[in-house]
Parts: structure tokens; C-alpha cells; sequence
């Protein structure tokens, strides 16, 4: 008899813990939104949706548990200095179900709903996927655009390679369309790296010796701030580039106007060597 008080009690306790946990629901998910930089790509905007979830998740644990203690502890507590020991207990088959499935249901769905998007973020970039191979070094970046593997559209008509390179006094600025898939490959020419772009909310190492990549699809135009975000020698702060989110056909015009001039300074070398000649 008295077993199954304890369990209609624990039942109202569970109920109250879940008005207060959708009521409080809210402002956690304006926390989790504000503490972290605006999503820009799809990939961004699933861990993003993840990170939600986890947070309300770990949210409803915390009302539960403290709920429950402090119902424990004023419920329960010793009133009068004779008060008798209460009558014990064994176990509860009902009980001891509840807290093992709970748990277990919590953690299924955390490890299934990560599972999906690590399966997103880690996918294998499509055929029609911009290329662009990204290079760190002490302290700058360099972004080589193929021309012969520039996604969707050809619009230069030759091989060859368009290089952004930064320099100290240079900030390089990295060009990607809106709307189609990006895939980044990472290499280092020296020590560990970190290419990392915070409305991405992503990052990755760069690693001498060792080929890393990943894929995004960019949402939202505009312009965006990257770093370095492994400690790399005195001048990692120096590793800053920035990067712009445009139209296709934005692209396209800035590649044609960027593959014009490394062709202009190919052959004005190659004009100039033939004069030292």
C-alpha cells in the first residue's frame, strides 16, 4: 500500500518536472541560440538542430533529477526528534524499470539523432562539387581553385590553377557560390593547423602528411571571418582570412576575372624571360 503511494507520488512529481521543463524549454533554446554564431550551411544549421536537442535533453535531466531531490528531501525529512524510522523498502520492480528505461531511451536517441548527422557532415562530396584545396602555413592560407573543377558551371575554358595566397600584410579572402556544394581538401606544409570557420560550425585539422576533407552546401550570401584555431608558432594570430558568399553567376565572374589575370602574369613572365634570353 504504502509502494504504491510512493509511486503516485513519484507520478506527480514527473508531472510537475514536465510543465516546468516545456515551460523552461523555450528559454533554453534561446540560449542555445545565442551562444553560438548564426548557422550558414546546411550542415551547420543539422548540428546546430543537435545541439538543441542534447541541451533541452540534458535541460529536462536536470529539473527531473533536482526535482526529485528536493521532493526527497522536504517530503521525507525528519519532523520531530521522536519521529520513527520509516518502514523500509527492498525494491520496486516499477521503479527500477523506469530509471533504467529512461536512461536508456535518452541516450538511443542522443547516439541515433548524432549518428544521422555525423553521416551528413561526413558525407563523400558529390560529383558537381566545387573543389578548392586549402594550404596552411606559418601564418597564412593559401586556396587553389582547379579550372578544369569549379561544381555546376565551366565557366573558364582552359587547365590551370587560380591561387589566393595571404600574406602577412594580406588577408586572403576565400570565394565559394551559394547553394551548391563546396568541398574543402586540407594540406600543411610545416606543423598542425586548424581551418575553422565559426558560422560553419566546423572545423578541421590540417596535418602534415595528411589529407583532410569535408563538404558544405552554403545558404546565406554575405561575408564571414576564418582562422586558425590550433596554436601554430608566435604568429598564429595572424592566420585570418575571410570568406565571401556570392551568386553563381557571381562566381563565375570573379573566377574568369581571376583566371584572366594569372594568364596576364604567366605571360608577361614568360615575355620578360624571353627578353633576359
Amino acid at each position: 500500500m504504502r509502494l504504491s503511494r510512493i509511486v503516485r507520488a513519484m507520478a506527480s512529481v514527473w508531472g510537475v518536472v514536465a510543465v516546468a521543463a516545456l515551460a523552461l524549454l523555450p528559454s533554453a533554446i534561446a540560449f542555445a541560440q545565442v551562444g553560438q554564431p548564426t548557422p550558414i550551411t546546411d550542415e551547420a544549421r543539422s548540428m546546430h538542430r543537435l545541439y538543441i536537442v542534447v541541451l533541452s535533453l540534458a535541460f529536462a535531466v536536470f529539473v527531473g533529477v533536482v526535482s526529485a531531490l528536493l521532493f526527497a528531501i522536504f517530503r521525507y525529512r525528519r519532523r520531530r526528534a521522536d519521529d520513527p524510522l520509516p518502514p523500509q523498502i527492498h525494491g520496486s520492480a516499477k521503479i527500477e524499470a523506469m530509471w533504467i528505461a529512461i536512461p536508456v531511451i535518452i541516450v538511443l536517441t542522443m547516439f541515433t539523432y548524432s549518428a544521422v548527422v555525423l553521416a551528413k557532415t561526413d558525407r563523400k562530396a558529390p560529383e558537381d562539387a566545387l573543389t578548392i584545396r586549402v594550404t596552411g602555413f606559418q601564418f597564412q592560407w593559401q586556396f587553389d581553385y582547379n579550372l578544369q573543377d569549379l561544381g555546376s558551371r565551366k565557366p573558364v575554358d582552359r587547365e590551370g590553377t587560380v591561387t589566393i595566397l595571404g600574406t602577412p600584410s594580406n588577408i586572403p579572402e576565400l570565394v565559394i557560390p551559394v547553394d551548391e556544394p563546396v568541398e574543402f581538401v586540407l594540406h600543411s606544409n610545416d606543423v598542425i593547423h586548424s581551418f575553422f570557420i565559426p558560422n560553419f560550425l566546423y572545423k578541421l585539422d590540417v596535418i602534415p602528411g595528411l589529407e583532410n576533407r569535408f563538404v558544405v552546401v552554403p545558404r546565406v550570401t554575405g561575408t564571414f571571418r576564418g582562422q586558425c584555431a590550433e596554436l601554430c608558432g608566435v604568429d598564429h594570430a595572424l592566420m585570418l582570412f575571410t570568406v565571401r558568399v556570392v551568386t553563381r553567376d557571381e562566381f563565375d565572374r570573379w573566377i574568369v576575372e581571376q583566371a584572366a589575370g594569372t594568364a596576364s602574369g604567366s605571360a608577361d613572365a614568360s615575355a620578360g624571360n624571353g627578353q633576359q634570353q
